[in-house]
């Protein structure tokens, strides 16, 4: 560890990559030192520097891995993912519970990596336009991996810059408020100073920061917050919702020119895997059936609804199944009798060749599109009149996402409606357990038919989860939470 401590480590672009020290705290908490002269000399370095604080996007359960947090509540089933079939039978365990280890772990080191550039770009003579913005982006993103915490565990650690040693890693947790605090500063910043334009790069706008603070205070039921934020986002007429339900989803459907998406995290689309997104959504999801939709969400789809047909399929008996078009699904790993394919380009034969290691993805994951701001800003609307509204933009916000869909509009929008439709609508982008922790619904869902005879079990002490038994090992000074 000591040889690890001292050895000159690579630039923030890199540090996904270190190897040296297998201890998960120090990995998640890196200790930087960039020899002089090596690096921090040009806006190159800043621009890789930058890279690298993106890259950290990408670790697992942040990106496409996040869809599985489903198969934790009531929407799916986790083939392969047993801690997380864990969650649905009402087990979390501090010395087992490996997905929500793995999603702590990826968090602290994207913090780590924004604080590595935080703490040493400045030493590049930049423009102070271009200061603040690079600051802006990096700020942003470290608000987002520390929200990714909050609302699971709570309060957590907060490391605001690099600690100088191993013994200024342990330090106690902060309070639920204090790291709010913490992140709305973060998020401030970053609105007042990120490129006032339509996300399209893959580098974060500020609408993107406006959609990470509506959605902050829209867990904590701050509905004045979520309309102004959500008002201001729709008012800017920088985006639109996509003309159909697959190209916020695939490349090979026009994501890259999606109106809708207004923050996501970029792949390159390619054959040989290297710079797929791990040939994780339609290996995972569609060959092997790794997550599949339970029938209790099929259920709240109505009939004519068109996300039925774009975005699942049904095998009775488990075995191929052929669409209208010709196209054959494998279907013997559909746990349930349902498929998901709202994430896979199921169009196109000729990537799903006989060997499923050969069939890769390479679309965009969505962390924030319209869609999602337009039921916010009416489920905020409709908590602020009391649980039901006839206020029109609320309602045309609402009806814009069910016709799109084919479905009927609504004459009037109650709470049961409103939570309906976020279901329906966002089922398998990594929201579902959010709503459910944020609507203190956890009774409702319990004993929930999820695959055969497996029924769900919710434990209310999951409303806060527990940190992982290393964890408490390694920092003396973090205190389990309640109920743990």
């Amino acid at each position: 560890m000591k040889t690890f401590l001292n050895r000159i480590l690579l630039p923030a672009m890199l540090v996904a990559t270190l190897t040296g020290c297998s201890d998960d705290f120090l990995d998640k908490n890196p200790p930087q030192e960039i020899a002089a002269g090596q690096f921090w000399t040009t806006e190159g370095d800043v621009q890789m520097g930058v890279a690298g604080c993106y890259a950290r996007l990408k670790g697992t359960y942040v990106t496409w891995h996040r869809s599985y947090w489903d198969a934790a509540a009531d929407n799916g089933w986790a083939q392969h993912y047993g801690d997380i079939r864990l969650m649905q039978s009402g087990t979390l365990d501090p010395a087992n519970s490996g997905a929500p280890r793995s999603l702590y772990t990826s968090c602290y080191q994207g913090i780590a990596s924004c604080n590595t550039f935080l703490q040493n770009f400045k030493k590049v003579t930049l423009s102070e336009a271009a200061s603040r913005a690079y600051e802006a982006e990096v700020r942003f993103l470290r608000a987002m991996f520390y929200f990714e915490l909050a609302q699971r565990w709570g309060g957590v650690v907060v490391y605001k810059e690099v600690p100088s040693d191993v013994e200024q890693l342990k330090i106690a947790k902060s309070s639920r408020e204090e790291v709010y605090k913490f992140i709305e500063e973060d998020l401030a910043f970053a609105v007042a100073n990120l490129p006032d334009d339509a996300y399209k790069s893959g580098h974060a706008m500020k609408t993107s920061a406006q959609a990470l603070q509506a959605r902050i205070a829209l867990f904590q039921g701050k509905w004045d917050d979520v309309i102004s934020l959500t008002s201001a986002i729709i008012a800017s007429n920088k985006y639109s919702l996509a003309p159909d339900l697959e190209s916020p989803f695939i490349k090979g459907k026009g994501q890259a020119s999606s109106p809708e998406i207004i923050f996501s995290i970029k792949y390159i689309e390619t054959r040989d895997g290297r710079q797929s997104n791990d040939g994780g959504q339609e290996v995972e999801f569609f060959r092997w059936g790794g997550l599949a939709p339970t029938k209790d969400l099929i259920d709240e789809y109505e009939a004519a609804d068109l996300r039925l047909k774009k975005w699942y399929y049904f095998s009775p008996n488990k075995t191929t199944f052929e669409r209208e078009d010709g196209f054959k699904f494998q279907t013997e790993f559909t746990a349930t009798n349902y498929g998901l394919i709202k994430f896979a380009a199921v169009w196109d034969q000729s990537r799903f060749i006989p060997s499923e290691r050969d069939i890769l993805t390479g679309h965009d994951i969505v962390l924030f599109r319209l869609a999602d701001i337009y039921l916010m800003n009416a489920e905020a609307q409709m908590e602020k009149a009391g649980g039901t509204t006839s206020e029109a933009k609320a309602l045309s916000y609402v009806n814009a996402v069910r016709a799109r869909a084919g479905v009927p509009a609504f004459a009037s929008l109650t709470r049961a409606q409103l939570r309906k439709e976020r279901r329906r609508e966002l089922a398998f982008e990594g929201l579902r357990l959010f709503d459910i922790v944020r609507w203190r619904i956890g009774k409702d869902i319990n004993d929930k038919l999820i695959h055969s005879n497996i029924r769900l079990r919710w434990d209310d002490k999951f409303y806060i989860w527990p940190f992982s038994q290393s964890e408490i090992d390694i920092n003396k000074a973090l205190v389990q939470n309640e109920g743990y």
